[in-house]
């Protein structure tokens, strides 16, 4: 059976992101925020996309805008319309998972932290939108520390992060991740990862990131998405979710592997 992801993917924040006040064509910011979504594995192969009407009440856009921005998707092979039965994502992701130490990851965090300075977008306890609060397997209406920053180094802003996390209160003040790594509260706060998962991929720059990232519209970003679990008896569970994005011209991902 297909998903209809609607707003529990296509959230409040994301869909600011399609804005008449930004100078790209409306259908094309659409198409973009959608593509990006399909490229990175957000919506699976099969996954129904809502209907143009739908999409049109969710973005506040036209419907003629709705239907070009789909019918570009369709152009490029990333989804396939049917009459009677929808638009569903025929594009299939399959990401090619790298194995390394995991306190190399870690490190990796503690060392971006430390060589930048981060501007605190937004901190708050907040609900979550369905499906990330179906992943860390919460109930409704419970709440996880939202944190969405920008870090930047040698006066140039390289990365863009938004972050959910469980069971870690509100710090005193912001200021703490100016700084410092999440990584260090959370330690601070009592959690501890057995389990990082990385999905690195590529997508291009949508208005707001552009903007955040002073970019043009369209341009290349290096995308990571990040799951620390830890182990709870026999179970692991989600404790963070990150996705991160990097201006290309700004920041390189390294990894030192050793061969067994």
């Amino acid at each position: 059976m297909s998903n209809t992801p609607g707003p529990t993917l296509f959230t409040r924040a994301l869909r600011r992101h399609v804005s008449a006040d930004h100078p790209v064509p409306l259908y094309y910011q659409l198409y973009s925020l959608i593509k990006n979504f399909i490229l990175d594995g957000s919506l699976h192969h099969s996954d129904k996309l809502p209907s143009e009407q739908e999409l049109a009440e969710l973005f506040d856009v036209s419907r003629i805008t709705a239907k070009r921005a789909v019918n570009e998707l369709a152009a490029e092979h990333l989804v396939e319309r049917a009459r009677g039965k929808g638009t569903h994502v025929i594009y299939k992701y399959s990401p090619k998972p790298v194995k390394a130490p995991m306190i190399g990851v870690l490190e990796e965090i503690e060392s971006i932290a430390e060589d930048s300075t981060a501007t605190v977008l937004e901190c708050a306890l907040i609900k979550p939108p369905q499906t990330i609060g179906t992943d860390f397997g919460i109930k409704p209406g419970d709440t996880l520390l939202h944190l969405v920053r920008t870090r930047e180094r040698a006066g140039g802003v390289f990365g863009y992060f938004d972050s959910w996390t469980a069971d870690v209160q509100l710090p005193k003040s912001n200021d703490i991740f100016i700084n410092e790594s999440r990584h260090k509260y959370f330690r601070e706060s009592g959690v501890h990862f057995s389990h990082v998962t990385q999905t690195i991929g590529a997508i291009a720059a949508c208005p707001t990131l552009a903007k955040q990232l002073d970019v043009e519209v369209g341009a290349p970003l290096l995308s990571l998405v990040r799951r620390s679990f830890r182990q709870n008896g026999e179970q692991e569970e989600l404790v963070d979710y990150l996705n991160a994005f990097f201006n290309t011209e700004l920041f390189q991902y390294q990894m030192d592997l050793k061969l067994d």
